[in-house]
């Protein structure tokens, strides 16, 4: 199965990971966002409680042979809405 292999490529070499795993206390600089592990993330992948958002612009998205199975696509700018839309607490997100 050469799928695997190309995602975790990918994800070694595309994501810039942050996990966020709560909305109530965000982060005041981008130093202090978490960062991920392509390993870390590997562990992540299929658990209910994590929800993986890839976070790019609609022609990137839509040019690449490389998603993560189950992601879920929110453009840059829609960003906000989407979390005003699901702000599910429980859950840990993944942005890359």
């Amino acid at each position: 199965m050469k799928a695997k292999p190309i995602l975790v490529s990918f994800l070694a070499a595309f994501l810039s990971l942050v996990a966020l795993a709560g909305w109530s206390a965000p982060p005041s600089s981008v130093e202090q966002v978490p960062r991920l592990t392509k390993e870390q993330v590997k562990g992540m992948l299929g658990k209910s409680d994590v929800v993986i958002v890839d976070i790019r612009y609609i022609k990137q998205y839509e040019q690449s042979d490389k998603k993560i199975p189950g992601a879920v696509f929110v453009q840059p700018e829609n960003f906000d809405e989407f979390v005003k839309k699901y702000p599910q607490k429980d859950k840990t997100y993944v942005l890359y």
